[in-house]
């Protein structure tokens, strides 16, 4: 009895698509063509092509399948290499699961990590400390950011105050009003490094990987906010000599903002 490729493709359960692509590679031989030119397919080739779908079906690579069909003892070994694959793919999506399971729990959204939540839950749930938030959970592991954390939960009164005074600060705040809380924040920052530098954890790349946490938050920031941002970073010891992107970026604003209030004076000026 013989098939068409058609015929062929729904007999074996598969497409018309995997029986040419079959050709193409060599997988599964050419069958005769009648005289009107059209493929007549035999019982060896539904065969063939059964086992070929058993074997791509299982998740073995095409490669790997034409190896097996020479040789069983290549099965074998590639089962086991199969099940070590399968073990780590059920491991990962064992993990996806609970983490889907803990944000169904929780009713945030997806894009939110394990480690964004831990973050979060220090920082606060405002969208400058999401993105804060975000971008230190692509930073640091897991297990570093619950040490960030408990760091921060021991942030003293002061440093607290300070945070909410410089968001809280307008866009209108004089320079001395922020050379002030600049002042203020960088030298309780320091008295807080010092205290706890040995349990910070690491946050790879150092300073320029906490510039980057700095550009993220000084993102929804008004320009006197930013001006004191930079006014600290300069105040703090630096590891590395040069500017990374999000100083340059800092410095950028604050000459910004300089201009801005040097023209606001100057209309003043000539107004009155």
């Amino acid at each position: 009895m013989a098939w068409s490729t058609r015929q062929l493709a729904d007999l074996a359960g598969v497409t018309l698509r995997s029986i040419r692509h079959w050709h193409d590679i060599g997988l599964l031989p050419e069958p005769e063509r009648l005289t009107n030119g059209y493929k007549q397919y035999g019982a060896r080739h539904l065969i063939l092509a059964l086992r070929i779908s058993r074997l791509s079906g299982l998740g073995f690579a095409l490669d790997d399948v034409a190896r097996m069909l020479k040789s069983e003892e290549y099965g074998q070994e590639s089962l086991h290499g199969l099940r070590a694959e399968l073990d780590t793919t059920i491991g990962r999506l064992e993990r996806i699961r609970a983490e889907v399971d803990e944000l169904i729990r929780l009713g945030v959204s997806p894009d939110l990590s394990p480690e964004a939540l831990v973050a979060m839950e220090t920082l606060g749930r405002d969208p400058a400390s999401r993105d804060v938030a975000i971008i230190l959970s692509h930073l640091i592991p897991r297990e570093d950011m619950t040490a960030l954390v408990a760091v921060l939960e021991g942030v003293p009164e002061e440093l607290r105050s300070i945070n909410t005074a410089i968001l809280e600060l307008p866009a209108e705040a004089s320079e001395d009003e922020i050379v002030t809380l600049a002042g203020r924040a960088a030298t309780a920052l320091k008295t807080f490094i010092a205290a706890n530098y040995e349990t910070f954890p690491d946050i790879g790349s150092g300073r320029a990987n906490a510039d980057v946490v700095g550009a993220v938050a000084a993102e929804n920031m008004n320009q006197a906010q930013r001006r004191v941002m930079r006014l600290i970073h300069d105040q703090l010891p630096s590891e590395t000599g040069g500017s990374t992107p999000g100083e340059t970026m800092q410095r950028q604003g604050d000459e910004q903002w300089l201009r801005s209030r040097r023209d606001a004076r100057e209309g003043d000026h000539r107004a009155g």
